[in-house]
């Protein structure tokens, strides 16, 4: 009970200062060179305990529609797990089919040994060195939101993905007014330098990842256009909470 209580008591206290809070969900369409793919959704789980500290829990869920199944299905979620301030990860979970693969695997952030540990099938394959204030590559993204944006700021911190840890750096490019969902939002720009990720855009020769968050109190993901060898992926918020979301609704 005590317990209890003391998650509750630290999501009040900062529930003033974020943009977001438990409850949160935000759901958008995925468009491979404007044809539509796919569904996602982005959530803020209920704050949970880990390792004896209580914990955002964020969920990042992804569906591609029924006709397309037969030619790439995805089909999965990723979850990231932070401290309340932001300042550091606790654990990374991702299970996804993508196509004819499915990827399992668990992301443990050892603060004590100050380790990252890459977990697949309850062993652990690999170790690799945090740095100070490393988060995972979902919660990165409501680290930003956190963020007084500013055109022209430059956003750094610590990255992990338990294979390897580096500095990633985000350029906030401009603000500038964008149409999404039948209306206008004043937005921030945003230019994350993705030529040190992995995957598909290892794989590409010149890759660009661009995210427009809307420059008010709630900062939501408004759009994404990621642009790698296949072509360009765009991502569009179709459905947002009218107002921010108080912590405890």
């Amino acid at each position: 009970m005590l317990t209890a209580w003391l998650l509750i008591g630290a999501v009040t206290g900062l529930a003033d200062t974020l943009p977001f809070a438990p409850g949160e969900k935000l759901f958008y369409e995925v468009r491979w060179e404007q044809v539509p793919v796919a569904r996602v959704s982005l959530e803020v789980r209920p704050v949970e305990e880990i390792r004896g500290e209580p914990a955002y829990h964020f969920v990042f869920r992804a569906r591609t529609y029924p006709a397309l199944d037969i030619l790439f299905p995805v089909d999965g979620h990723i979850g990231g797990y932070t401290d309340l301030a932001l300042t550091r990860s606790f654990r990374l979970e991702k299970d996804m089919r993508e196509g004819w693969t499915r990827r399992a695997y668990r992301v443990d952030f050892d603060w004590d040994r100050g380790v990252a540990n890459y977990v697949k099938k309850g062993k652990t394959r690999r170790s690799v060195a945090l740095t100070d204030g490393t988060l995972d590559m979902l919660s990165i993204l409501y680290y930003v939101r956190s963020l007084p944006l500013t055109a022209g700021m430059t956003v750094t911190r610590p990255l992990s993905s338990g294979k390897k840890t580096h500095l990633a750096e985000a350029l906030v490019v401009r603000q500038e007014t964008i149409t999404v969902g039948g209306r206008s939002w004043p937005a921030f720009l945003i230019e994350p330098d993705v030529r040190k990720a992995g995957g598909i855009f290892k794989k590409s020769k010149k890759p660009r990842f661009l995210l427009w968050i809307s420059a008010d109190e709630r900062r939501i993901p408004l759009r994404v256009v990621s642009k790698v060898w296949v072509g360009a992926f765009i991502l569009e918020l179709t459905d947002a909470p009218p107002e921010p979301v108080a912590a405890g609704s």
